[in-house]
Parts: structure tokens; sequence; C-alpha cells
């Protein structure tokens, strides 16, 4: 956040100061009751030390607790961590004082980035090493806890790195803020010694760019983690061992020998549930999730069932609760199975896809990334309800998957999803919905693109149309008249390298327009308007690919290829693993099953056999449960 305090008291609320840790165990209590629970402390507690504030990351089971008070009571409201982040809570004898938490750095700072002296093509490279403390809340009157802010702010610049590197797998090296002059002044920071900056320029993002000007310009604070650390963000060497971020933590390339099995991949997903009561594991549970949906069975109630058929070999093999007094294992319950589908986070699942899969599936050069609306997942409450995969072009086996909610939409998710994966020597290729200069920028720095450029990107398209591409063409390809679903289809492209300038957007080389032609083999009786006609439809295509990198056949095939996300991995999920029909809609649950589909094929992309189809792949998974039980559980 921005500010020492916040409107503690808006809406006429008396929230509550702190929390015992039972409030955030108990299962049927609800957020608001939970929030309702505990008078305001107007005074300290007896004995109260400042130096005896504990600052904590918030643990997972607070995590509902921790969202649904910032965004009560914080000015700015609140409704999830976009990108990576952390949450911080300050507390005294087990009691709530403060929350914070902490993102990535903002993406364009001009200020900042002067400060820093990077050069633009380091800037992105190590965005990553800068995190901003988005929201800071103190949970009391002002002038209850005296210092207990400042207290809470260096605790957290303390172990920031460390905490960033446990959870996303490399430090951080610089702290920013944001501060509304109109609201706070900022003390705190200054106090810690924060460097003032000056003030942004007030405008607010629009279209994925910061081109809507709303007039409240922030001032800018920061502070170096580490005394050389404005030298490490601006030099040209690369960063030392210690510090540099892997490409991607969760899809980085690893020996072999060092790989786990699934099982052992989803025991680092974090278990929300107290320890009183718990039986089974959540990596036990979820094995049997994807267990069951290879051999067909979709659901949590169908889970269970299938559950009730393992032997007791292979419950012992997916770790399944052993009863003490019968010495016999249990399978899992389906209320078990519902709970934990709907309640585990989302990005832990989506980082065991990438550690499990991206070690066992060739991934070729070309990833095609497209976004996918998860049916009805927003009727009730809030949580995840869209997802963008990226997808291997020739397999279409699963690179990597985040899921998402409305805020920012597809355009931004994709961004964060391009930002965190090692995409470096790759092609991209995306629908005309990502054709902006702020996504070729994010991909040019480690890799080449490919965009379909359509009426959303109107001055594009219309320079791309009004060229006489029959005249000034430089190469041009056409397929064979191909019979296929009972029509006959053709594709022609047409290339030529730009003059400087004439398409303004980074690090184009060549542009394209591609040609489809297609003729119903039946039409209506009487050519009279009834039944398919003859279409032909012109797309055009902008690429950052020069001549000698991409031939006008191979900007062609590209340009095919980018269907494979909806043939090989949005129809999979749908057709086979029912994620559109299925029932659940609210809290992660959605999310998840997205997740748990994209690890379910992720699973039969890595045991497919050489001239074998997917579905005779899944058909052997099915009806042999020992090999698919192996699949899971063997290294």
């Amino acid at each position: 956040m921005r500010c020492t305090r916040a409107r503690t008291f808006r809406r006429g609320r008396h929230f509550p100061l702190a929390f015992p840790r039972w409030m955030c165990d108990v299962p049927g209590m609800s957020i608001r009751k939970r929030m309702d629970s505990c008078p305001v402390h107007r005074e300290a507690p007896a004995g109260f030390s400042l130096s005896e504030v504990e600052v904590r990351l918030a643990r997972s089971e607070e995590r509902p607790l921790w969202d649904a008070l910032m965004d009560e009571h914080h000015y700015l409201g609140f409704r999830r961590l976009a990108g990576r982040g952390l949450r911080y809570v300050a507390t005294f004898g087990g009691r709530w004082l403060g929350l914070a938490a902490w993102q990535n750095g903002a993406f364009k700072c001009a200020p900042r980035d002067r400060w820093t002296g990077w050069k633009p093509e380091q800037q992105f490279r190590r965005l990553e090493m800068v995190a901003n403390n988005t929201r800071f809340l103190v949970l009391s009157e002002p002038g209850v806890f005296p210092n207990l802010a400042s207290r809470f702010l260096a605790g957290m610049t303390r172990r920031l790195s460390g905490d960033w590197l446990e959870a996303h797998g490399h430090g951080v090296l610089l702290a920013e803020t944001f501060c509304d002059p109109e609201v706070f002044a900022g003390t705190m920071y200054k106090a810690a010694g924060w460097e003032g900056l000056g003030e942004t320029k007030g405008f607010a993002r629009a279209n994925g760019r910061y081109t809507d000007p709303h007039g409240k310009p922030k001032e800018i604070f920061v502070t170096a983690l580490r005394p050389d650390a404005r030298a490490l963000l601006s030099s040209p060497l690369p960063l030392p061992p210690d510090v540099a971020p892997p490409a991607d933590p969760a899809l980085a390339p690893r020996d072999p020998e060092a790989m786990r099995s699934l099982h052992a991949e989803l025991a680092a997903v974090p278990d929300f549930r107290r320890a009183q009561g718990r039986k089974h594991t959540v990596a036990s549970v979820l094995t049997v999730h994807v267990l069951a949906e290879l051999a067909n069975m979709k659901g949590c109630l169908a889970a269970a069932q299938f559950a009730q058929s393992l032997s007791q070999e292979e419950l012992e093999a997916v770790g399944a609760w052993l009863n003490p007094r019968t010495g016999r294992r249990e399978p899992v319950s389906k209320s078990t199975l519902h709970r934990v589908v709907q309640s585990v986070d989302p990005e832990a699942l989506e980082d065991v896809l990438g550690r499990w899969s991206r070690p066992r599936l060739p991934i070729a050069r070309a990833l095609a990334a497209d976004g996918k609306r998860i049916r009805g997942a927003n009727r009730n409450g809030d949580g995840h309800h869209e997802t963008v995969a990226l997808v291997d072009h020739e397999s279409g086996a699963p690179f990597a998957l985040l899921n998402f909610d409305d805020d920012g939409g597809e355009l931004a998710a994709t961004h964060d999803l391009l930002g965190r994966c090692d995409i470096g020597g790759r092609v991209i290729t995306l629908d005309a919905l990502h054709t902006t200069r702020k996504t070729a920028k994010l991909i040019t720095d480690r890799a080449d693109y490919v965009f379909v450029v359509k009426g959303n990107a109107s001055e594009t398209f219309d320079i791309l149309d009004s060229i006489d591409w029959e005249r000034d063409a430089a190469g041009s390809f056409a397929e064979d008249l191909d019979k296929v679903h009972g029509r006959l289809e053709q594709r022609s492209i047409s290339v030529l390298t730009p003059p400087g300038g004439l398409v303004n957007y980074p690090g184009v080389r060549q542009i394209a327009r591609v040609t489809r032609y297609r003729e119903p083999l039946k039409k209506g009786p009487d050519d009279a308007g009834k039944g398919e006609k003859d279409y032909t439809e012109t797309v055009y295509l902008i690429t950052s690919l020069d001549a000698g990198a991409a031939s006008p056949e191979e900007l062609l095939r590209l340009n095919r290829g980018h269907w494979a996300v909806e043939n090989l991995n949005h129809r999979q999920r749908d057709c086979v693993y029912g994620e559109d029909a299925c029932l659940t809609r609210t809290g992660n649950g959605p999310a998840n099953r997205a997740s748990l589909n994209n690890i379910a094929l992720a699973v039969v992309f890595a045991n497919r056999r050489e001239a074998e189809s997917l579905a005779e792949t899944r058909r052997r998974l099915q009806l042999d449960r020992r090999e698919a039980l192996d699949a899971l559980t063997r290294p």
C-alpha cells in the first residue's frame, strides 16, 4: 500500500483488531461472521511491547479472511494478488494488528527506471527483482499503537527477499511503493529511509497501455534491499548466482535423474486444512482425482466411487490413509474430494503442471496462447473463472497454464503467463485480441511472435488492407486444394518486408496476407441461398521473424498451427474431461478443475506411444489401471 493507515471506519463499521487462530480454522464460520466476532480495541492490550510484534506471512487457511478484511477496510479495496505476491500480517499475542501485500513491480515507472539506470532491454528481464508494496493496513484507530506501522514495514523489508525466494524461486533487490498525496503523506516510508523519486504522470492503464489520464499523480518511494542492488539492476553483466532468478522456477528444465513422480510433486501443494481430524493428504486426494479422470470417471462423486474400487495395494500406492485400528487403507470420501478441489491454491497446481510435465513432454519451437472461459463458473461467488494456456503447436501438449478472473481480462493474464515462462528462442502465436504493441514488446525481448491483425487493430488493419499484394508481395505460397469435412479448402499467403515505419509494432520484420477459400461439395437446393456457400476469408499477419527465419510456407504453417490450442487443449478438456459440464461453480473449484484436467492431459501426452493417437492412449490407460497408477507414482 501506499499509506501508513487506512480509512478504518468507512461505512460506519466496527471491525476486529485481531483474530484468534481458531477463528481461521472453524469450517462452518463465514467470513462475515469471523469479521464481526471481535470488537475494536480502543487501547493497547496490557503488556503490549512493540519489540514483541511478530511479522510473518499469512498462512494458507488465513487467506480468505485476510482478503475479506483488506477489501472491506482498505480505501482501495482488494480482489486478489495479480502475478507473484505475498501476504503479510503483524501480530501480537496471536492477534492481528496489521495487514500488507507485496506484488510484482510496476511494469512502467519512468522515475524508477531512471533511478535504476537499466536499459530498456534489461527492464523486462530484471523487473521481477522488484517488489511493490501495494497494500498496507493497520487494524486500529490512529494512535492506539504508536510506531506500529514503522515496525511492521521494517520487519517486512528485512525478510522480503528471503520469503520471495522461498515462495517464487528467486529473491528481490528493490522495494517500491506509490503513495497518493491527497490521502497520505508517506511519512512511514520517509521515516524508514525510503528514497522519494518524484511523482507519476497520472495515467491509468487502458487497453494494456498507460494512456488514460486520471489527474491523480502518485508519489514514488523506493529502497534497496541490499547495498549493491542498484548496481546489479543496471549492470550489463548477468546477475550473480545468489540473486539471479531462473527463467521460470516452475518450468525450468531439470536433470532427469532428479525428476519426481506426479504424486511427489502434488505433495508440495499447501494443505489448507487444520491438522485435527485430517486423514488423507492433499497429494493422496489429488492423485486419486487424476487417476479417476484417466479412468473416465468425471467429477468428485465419480472419483469417490472409483476410489472405493481400488485394492489395498493401489490405495497404498496413492498414499491413502491407514486406519490404525483395522490396519487397512481407507479410500477418500466424496466430501473430502470436493473440499480439497474446491479450496487448494490454484497457483500451486499450476506450478505442479509445469514442474512435472516440462521435462517429460517434447516442446517444439512454436507455442500457441489462448484463453478459455469456464462456462457458468461465475454464477455464485468470486474466484478464477477463466484460464489462459500455452500449448505446443505440433503435439498439443500443455506447456503452461494460468487461471484468472475478470480483473484485467485475458490480455493481462497472457502477459503475466508469458512473463512467468521460459519462452526464450520460441515463436508465440496469438489471435487478434493480443495484437498490441505491449504484447509485441513483451515477447520480442526473449522470443518471436506471429500476430493476426483484424478490426480491433483498425489502424494497422487499414494499412495492410491498402497494400497491393499482387504487385508488391516479395514471396507467396499456396496449399493444394484439399478435400476435408465435406468441402474443398485451400489456403494461400503473400508476404513482404515492410518499409521502415509502415507498421509501428516493436520488432516487426514481415507482414502477410492469408486467404482462406472454402467450397462445399453439397450446396443448397438450386443454390437458392440454403446450405453452405463458397466462402473466401482474408486475414493479415505481422511477425518478428525475418525472411530468413520464416518462409511464406512456414508462416502459413504457424498461422494454421495456432488452432492446436483449441483442438488439442480446449476441446479435449471439454469433450473428454467434461470441464464445462462440471457443476463446480464457486471458490477455487473451477480453476482447480481446469488445472487437474491439464495435468491429466499432460499424463496422456507423456505416456503416448509412437504412432498412437490421443484416444488410443486414453483407452490404454483406462483399461490398464496398473499402468495409469505407475504413470502417476513413478519418477
